[in-house]
Formats: structure tokens, sequence, C-alpha cells
């Protein structure tokens, strides 16, 4: 792989009977700054009309490419698909009600230039749709302070790594081998990934936003026992003592509203960071 130049992107899109926000979702990878990339985009067997609206868009960008899989019901059977059709250098991940904001890949990429020696990088995600600053989840990640920029503190710290923030190098997330796709691991077979890839060498986290993820009724989340039951499993498999879930955004009111603010603090932060020069930003990668 060659990060001198212009390294080729594949976007890796999971979706399952997203008709109402999968357009949203493309329009946020078409308009990236950067355009060195194709789409790869895995159905899970969609009964809607998420099909009908992915062809809209591929008629108009042939980088679009779509998949249909039989139905698996795990978020790690779409994503190792869509790795296994992937021949470009990087590889980046994005739900299918999930998006991104538009200098997202080229802000990375120049990070991926300056550090050719990382395995991945990553960057900040904030909740949006039906959720608000006094909701229970609303919520940025990662908070500066609880950043992972080393496996230590991946461990230490907890998986704050929003899957959609993830630019991964191909080569490295093909030896890993993917996610686990073991179903006791739903909800956290990317910090199993994180996990394993960090093992291989070091890498690194942009602190702005660049991911929006969405909350509303049709998501399947599990409840936090059973999150917790599979933290401990990934415990278990790693010989590690992972931090458990904390509960905060339930505890009562005032709790959840002194939480919410340093979120959304954090949020104002990573918006108004300088850590890249928007003025100077080049779009001329040919």
């Amino acid at each position: 792989m060659n990060l001198q130049t212009n390294p080729s992107v594949s976007v890796i899109i999971t979706t399952y009977n997203m008709e109402k926000f999968i357009g949203e979702t493309l329009s946020s990878v078409i308009n990236q700054t950067y355009k060195n990339f194709e789409v790869i985009l895995v159905d899970d067997s969609s009964e809607d009309k998420t099909l009908e609206i992915v062809k809209t868009y591929a008629l108009k960008d042939d980088r679009i490419k779509y998949f249909m899989i039989n139905h698996a019901g795990l978020p790690s059977v779409p994503r190792n698909f869509g790795i296994s059709k992937s021949n470009s250098d990087l590889i980046a991940f994005l739900d299918g009600d999930d998006l991104w904001d538009k200098y997202k890949l080229q802000e990375q990429v120049i990070f991926f230039l300056k550090h050719p020696e990382m395995n991945f990088i990553y960057s900040m995600s904030v909740t949006f749709g039906e959720v608000n600053i006094f909701s229970p989840f609303y919520e940025v990640l990662p908070l500066l302070h609880k950043a992972a920029k080393t496996r230590d503190e991946l461990i230490k710290n907890g998986n704050s790594i929003t899957c959609s923030t993830v630019l991964v190098k191909t080569e490295v997330i093909k030896q890993t081998g993917g996610f686990d796709e073991n179903p006791i691991l739903k909800a956290v077979e990317d910090y199993d990934l994180w996990l394993r890839i960090a093992e291989k060498g070091s890498f690194g986290f942009i602190p702005r936003i660049h991911a929006y993820y969405r909350v509303h009724k049709n998501q399947s989340s599990a409840d936090w026992q059973t999150k917790q039951a599979r933290l401990e499993y990934l415990s278990a498999k790693y010989k590690l003592n992972l931090p458990a879930y904390r509960f905060y955004r339930n505890k009562n009111i005032f709790i959840r509203l002194a939480r919410n603010l340093v979120h959304y603090l954090t949020y104002l932060r990573a918006k108004s960071s300088s850590f890249f020069d928007t003025k100077n930003k080049s779009t001329d990668w040919n």
C-alpha cells in the first residue's frame, strides 16, 4: 500500500430496512471532499424499499456497488462481507442510518499520510435524531479524557470508538480476521476487533466530530444487562479486566443533566477545534 499519494478507500455501508435514512446516508458519503473512494453497500436482506433507493443513487454514481446477503441479523456478517469485497488501501465503515461530516475522509486521509505507521485511526461522533441534550441517550464519543491512543488505554478506559468514525488499513483488518461473528459478541464485536488490531501496532485519534449517530425507535439495541454480559464474555475471552458499563444516564434527572452537559461542552469544543486548518484544506488529490 502506498500512503504517499492518493490512497483508495472502500466505504462499507451496512443496512437493513433503512429506507427512511439510506438516501441521506449515501449523500453524506457522495458529498465527501475526498473523492478516491468506492461504496460497498451490503444489504442484510431488507424487505422495504432500500434497494430501489440505492439504485437511484448508483445510476448517478458508479462508485456505488450494491450487494444483498442472506439475513444474518448480526452487524459483523455484512461488515465482513464488505471487507472481503474490498481491494482498496483503506476501509471505512458507516451504518445505513448514520451520517458523516463532509470532511471526514479528507481529514482522516491527511492524518494517515502524516502517520503511515498507524494501523487505524478514529475520531468523534455525536448522537442526533430522536434525542436531545436532556435525553438519556445523548452522547459524544469519546469524551476527550477518555480517548484511547494505546491498547492499554483502550482496555483501561473501555470502548468509546464509534465504528462509523474508523479508518483502517485493509491489509491489517484482513490479517486480523475481521469482525468476530459469534452472536454472543453482538454489540461488542467492534471492541473485540479494535483490541485485536491494537495488538499489531499503533493507532491514532482525531479530536473532531466526523460521524453523526442517529437515534431512532427502529434501532436494534440490547438492554444494559445484556450488554454487560457480552462485555464480561469479551473480558473472559482475552483474560482482561475490561471496565463495566456505567449507568449514570439512568440514575436521576440531575445526574443525567450534569452528564449531558459534559458531553455537550465536549461537542462544542470538538466542533471548534483547530486540529485542521479548514481554510487550507486541499481537495486536489489527482
